[in-house]
């Protein structure tokens, strides 16, 4: 009689990892406090009134290396600054990576323009150069560049491409602030990059986004676009947004800023740590990083080769929840997929907001294929080294068990 699965893992030590954080916690000390409660104390709490957010902006750009930097409420709102600020307008088409979250093709149909998923490559999980060249049309104003997980896409083809086509590339680092690609910091190599500052990020101001780029005309124009399109007080000269960011969050973002490099040594040590524990389950696919880049490691991905286990993806992280393990799934569908389950859900009626999307299945196999398989573990500067062990230790039980 096959052993239960479900069984065998209750029954093989019953272990509880409670020890180990189910989410990860935003590693603030009293720096950041001390540093929002000064501006609380100033009373000047909008970056209309204050000088921490263009403070923050200086600092984050030289800290990249980069000529200018125009901060936002958050990186959905960065993402859609750039895309207003290169202009791209109802029926442009902009070639979107399969594979990220789904704020990267709904900022382009929030422009009432035309996401076109590209596939990724299958080890960096990056879009496919290969792909775009094959989605590049006439119509074609954008490339959204995404360095997922903390891992630089292939810029040196990207950029080519693009170059040949006399299109735009937009690089996504909502995931990868302080990953440098041929030793120049991601954000600074396509025209014009979105960070995110979101809590679970490499740093963090709780909410809050940057839009960074060494084009002088362009960072006129997120100005702009961030604040209702005005060029000065009630003078409004294009259509804008009130995308601006608030003194407290660059008051966290300045103290951050300070601490990045050594949170992304830490998340460093935690995906080496994950690396030697895990390297010799032939059930598991670990991350790598390439040869001409240094990865941030975000979040540390992991596929599941179906293959050698009795479950699915879905099934495997469950069971490590189970066990008080933190797992997560990023991202459960691609996202020329993602568009067709939201008919499903709406009964075969098409939406709107996705009327002008052409995809299928099958479109984006690798993208695809990579959505049922992936599971994510933490990396945060918060968990310690035996957190990462223990961690580790339970996915090899649960591994062991379904073999």
């Amino acid at each position: 009689m096959e052993k239960d699965p479900k069984v065998e893992l209750a029954a093989f030590g019953g272990q509880s990892f409670s020890k180990v954080p189910i989410a990860p916690r935003p590693s603030i000390d009293e720096d950041e406090i001390q540093a929002v409660t000064e501006v609380l104390r100033s009373g000047k709490l909008s970056s209309l009134a204050g000088q921490v957010t263009a403070q923050f902006e200086r600092e984050f750009a030289n800290y990249l290396g980069a000529k200018y930097a125009v901060a936002t409420s958050n990186g959905t709102a960065a993402l859609h600054t750039a895309l207003a600020t290169l202009s791209v307008n109802p029926g442009d088409e902009v070639i979107v990576p399969a594979f990220t979250f789904v704020a990267t093709a709904s900022c382009v149909l929030h422009q009432d323009a035309i996401p076109v998923f590209a596939d990724i490559d299958p080890d960096t999980f990056n879009t496919d150069p290969a792909d775009v060249r094959r989605k590049i049309t006439d119509r074609t104003k954008a490339i959204i560049v995404v360095h997922l997980f903390g891992h630089p896409a292939n810029m040196d083809e990207i950029s080519e491409i693009a170059k040949e086509h006399g299109v735009y590339v937009l690089e996504d680092c909502a995931q990868s602030i302080g990953a440098l690609y041929n030793n120049r910091k991601v954000g600074t190599i396509g025209d014009i990059a979105a960070f995110s500052f979101y809590a679970t990020k490499n740093m963090t101001t709780g909410e809050g986004g940057m839009v960074v780029t060494n084009h002088g005309g362009l960072d006129e124009e997120a100005r702009m676009v961030r604040n209702h399109g005005e060029v000065k007080r009630y003078n409004y000269v294009r259509l804008g947004y009130n995308y601006r960011m608030t003194e407290v969050q660059a008051a966290i973002g300045c103290a951050q800023l300070r601490k990045l490099d050594h949170f992304n040594s830490i998340r460093r040590r935690n995906a080496e740590i994950y690396s030697e524990e895990l390297r010799d389950l032939d059930a598991l696919t670990l991350p790598s990083e390439g040869t001409n880049v240094k990865h941030t490691w975000y979040l540390y991905s992991v596929g599941l080769n179906i293959e050698f286990l009795r479950t699915s993806r879905d099934e495997f992280v469950r069971l490590l929840r189970a066990e008080n393990v933190p797992a997560t799934v990023a991202y459960p569908s691609s996202l020329n997929t993602t568009t067709l389950f939201a008919d499903l859900y709406n009964k075969g009626k098409r939406l709107p907001f996705y009327q002008n999307i052409r995809h299928s299945w099958g479109e984006c196999p690798i993208a695809e294929r990579t959505a049922e398989r992936i599971f994510n573990l933490y990396t945060d500067p918060a968990l310690s080294e035996d957190q990462i062990v223990t961690t580790a230790g339970a996915v090899r039980k649960v591994v062991r068990a379904l073999v």
